[in-house]
Parts: structure tokens; C-alpha cells; sequence
């Protein structure tokens, strides 16, 4: 497989493909397609995206990082890591985790994941590093499987137990309770080197109880009995502290909105003595969930700037704001901004939000990047209107706005930024 230069050129791969057409008298799409899989990549948009990440800026740190995984060098891996090199970083397709879970050493991966690597981040193929590592030739292949595989519990009575509740068997979950009370506020241990790590890990050696939410989804397809499980465990005992960051799981959960338990969850929680926090409210509105703040505010909640803003009801944002504190103010900014309401952010921006701040939530972005994500071009046209700056680099992948939009295939949000650029 050829290597990629560290600074490719989209014209100089463009007559590459040109070029290549022409010699095997194909139609340029599939050139283009040849080349990229030459390259590494799945298709042509995925080695255009990463090269218009890479000319972005997100790729200086990468090559030197790689090199050191690719060489099996821990020390060398440890040294760049110390000095900065993001492990998060693309180059020629792939992250420094996929290449070290592919080939090894486990000390490698290790180092990666205690300096940030985020195991669950996708290759240019759309493959985890534990997919990777499945497929590799690592000569410690089942450690490193087993180190990347975080639904792996290792004690056999949790074992059992996430089994039942998987299952929805609620008599076995029971036993298995009754048998062992300690399964309701022992922590499901798994390896060390995630406790190291500083990145928040939200589902880190979890609770039992935890698992009812399916957040992170560990089962395509909850239990239809789900409320009947979580009961089984709260008339057992559950500490309200579990019970109070299951509603938060829960409330965050997709797939449990989508396979409709979301609501009868919560509701079962609440009424079991759960509050949801303010920080439960941040970051379900930062998740787009807005369904389970409806009930809370149908239930009786108040409507304050925070909930107004990420519901996009600009007649009671324009009345909340000034009795707002400006924590509240620039909270209130990234959840309109998030959640594409135009004219809440706006108005947060009017009532002293800044513009160019990283976001209280989603705090690695700016509110530029996340507009830039969302292909989001009336709010990207706002945010630059408002002094928006397109050179800020986001704090995990390195990338500016443009790089979001470039890496996401975002054609009009590209369109716009660069309209700007060259106005």
C-alpha cells in the first residue's frame, strides 16, 4: 500500500485519479475509488475529508505519534504523547489506537488510552479498534481484544445478573439479588488503565442499576419488562445516588426514547425518590433530548432561561435572560446553538454570551464548530455576522470549523464558511 504524504495535495490526487482513468480506461469515479482504497480509505469523499482535515491543521501531530505505534516503540509513544501529540488525531485513514490494535504491543495500546485515545472513535472504514484488533496479528491479540471489549465483566456474579436484566428475566434477576445483595452497590470493575485516564468516562466501572437505561446501548433491543426489571432492584435497595444518575442515563438514552421506555422509566424513577440535577438537565438538552424536559416542565418544573433555550421558545427566553446569571447566559447559548435555534442564540449572544468561547457543554467546541457539524448554515451565517472566528482549533480532534464541515462532508456548511473566508 503506498503512503500517504503528510501534507497530501487534492490536486495532486485528483490527476493521480485522472491520470489512473486513463490508463486502465475506467470512468473517474471508479479511478477515484482506487486510488483512495490504494490509500487506505473506503471510498473517495472519506480521503478527501481526511486531507481537507490534514491541510486544516488537524494533522501535524499525527505522523511522529504513528510512526512510534507503527515501530512498537512504547517509549517513543510515551514521549510524544508527553509532549502533545493527540492519539485522537487521524493520519492516512486511521487513529494511533487502530494501528496499535492492530499490530500491538498491549503496553502500547495501554499508553494510548491513558493519554486520551478514544476507543470507540471509527477509522476511515467506519471500524472500532477493537474490530481492528479482532482482525489483527498482534502477537497479544486476545489481552488487547479483551482490553478494548469495555462490555467485558470480568466477575461472573455481575455477569449473570446484566445477563437477567438483558434478558428480562426478572425471577433470575431476583435470585441472583437476593442471593448476593452486594450486586446493588458494588461498582462492575473493568481495567485500570481507564481509571487513569483524565478524559470523563461517563459509564466507567458502572453500577448494576446503571445498565436499565441501555446507555451506553450494550443490547440492540431492551426488555419490554425494562420498568418491571428496574422495580426488581429498586425494592431491593437502590442508593438514591444510582438512582439520581440512572435518571440522567435514561433521560439521555436514545435507543430507550426510541424503543418508547424512556418516559416510563422515568416516571418509575422519580416517583422512586430521583431528582434530576441540574446538571441532568444540561446534559440531556446538550443531547437533543427534549422529550423527557417536556414532562419534567408538564409535571410542574419551571421554565427558566436554560429550558427555554434549548426549546427554541424565544418569547420566554426574551424575558428570562435579563433576571439570568452569565454562567446561566452562556449555558443557555451553547443549548440554543446545539439544539439549531437560530434566534434563541442570538439572543444569549445579545444578552453577553461569547461568541468565540469554548461551549459550557460540549466544552471541546466552539459554537462555531457545532454549527459547522450540523451543516447548520443559517447559524454558522449568525455566529460569523456575530464576530465568530473560523481559526479556533476544538480541544479533541484539533480541527478548526471548516475541518468539522470538511471531515463531515458538510458541502454547505464548507460553502459557507468559505464564503465568508473570501468576502
Amino acid at each position: 500500500m503506498p503512503e500517504l504524504p503528510a501534507r497530501p495535495s487534492v490536486e495532486n490526487l485528483r490527476k493521480q485519479a485522472k491520470l489512473l482513468a486513463r490508463e486502465r480506461a475506467i470512468r473517474l469515479a471508479e479511478a477515484q475509488r482506487a486510488l483512495a482504497n490504494g490509500y487506505g480509505f473506503s471510498t473517495w469523499p472519506a480521503l478527501m475529508r481526511h486531507v481537507a482535515a490534514v491541510r486544516d491543521g488537524a494533522g501535524d501531530a499525527a505522523p511522529a505519534l504513528v510512526a512510534a505505534v507503527r515501530a512498537r516503540d512504547l517509549e517513543a509513544v510515551q514521549e510524544a504523547l508527553a509532549s502533545g501529540a493527540n492519539p485522537r488525531l487521524f493520519f492516512e485513514g486511521e487513529t494511533p489506537l487502530h494501528a496499535a490494535a492492530r499490530g500491538g504491543p498491549l503496553a502500547v495500546v495501554e499508553a494510548l488510552i491513558e493519554g486520551g485515545a478514544l476507543e470507540w472513535q471509527t477509522d476511515a472504514s467506519g471500524r472500532t479498534a477493537l474490530e481492528v484488533a479482532r482482525r489483527g496479528r498482534a502477537r497479544e491479540r486476545p489481552a488487547i481484544v479483551a482490553l478494548l471489549d469495555r462490555s467485558t465483566i470480568s466477575d461472573p456474579s455481575f455477569r449473570a445478573a446484566v445477563a437477567a436484566l438483558h434478558a428480562g428475566d426478572v425471577a433470575r434477576l431476583a435470585q441472583l439479588l437476593d442471593a448476593e445483595p452486594r450486586l446493588l452497590s458494588d461498582r462492575i470493575l473493568g481495567p485500570e488503565v481507564y481509571r487513569k485516564r483524565k478524559r470523563p468516562d461517563y459509564f466507567r466501572d458502572p453500577k448494576l442499576f446503571w445498565f436499565v437505561a441501555n446507555n451506553p446501548t450494550t443490547i440492540d433491543r431492551m426488555p419490554a419488562n425494562i420498568v418491571d426489571v428496574a422495580r426488581t432492584m429498586i425494592e431491593r435497595g437502590v442508593d438514591r445516588q444510582d438512582l439520581d444518575y440512572t435518571l440522567g442515563l435514561v433521560m439521555t438514552s436514545s435507543v430507550a426514547r426510541e424503543q418508547g421506555h424512556q418516559l416510563p422509566l422515568m416516571r418509575d424513577l422519580l416517583a422512586a425518590g430521583a431528582t434530576p440535577t441540574r446538571d441532568t438537565i444540561v446534559v440531556t438538552a446538550a443531547h437533543g433530548e427534549l422529550e423527557p424536559l417536556r414532562a419534567l416542565t408538564e409535571a410542574g418544573r419551571p421554565l427558566d432561561a436554560l429550558l427555554a433555550a434549548a426549546f427554541g421558545d424565544v418569547t420566554s427566553l426574551r424575558s428570562l435572560l435579563p433576571q439570568t446569571t452569565g454562567e446561566d447566559v452562556a449555558l443557555a447559548f451553547g443549548l440554543a446553538v446545539i439544539n439549531r435555534h437560530v434566534e434563541a442564540a442570538r439572543l444569549a449572544l445579545e444578552a453577553g454570551a461569547d461568541v468565540n468561547a469554548f461551549l459550557p457543554v460540549h466544552t471541546h467546541s466552539t459554537a462555531l464548530h457545532e454549527a459547522a457539524g450540523d451543516d447548520n448554515v443559517p447559524m454558522i451565517q449568525m455566529l460569523l455576522r456575530a464576530g465568530a472566528r473560523r481559526d479556533i482549533h476544538d480541544k479533541l480532534w484539533d480541527g478548526t470549523p471548516l475541518g468539522w464541515a470538511a471531515f463531515a462532508g458538510n458541502a454547505a456548511a464548507r460553502a459557507a464558511l468559505s464564503a465568508k473566508e473570501d468576502a
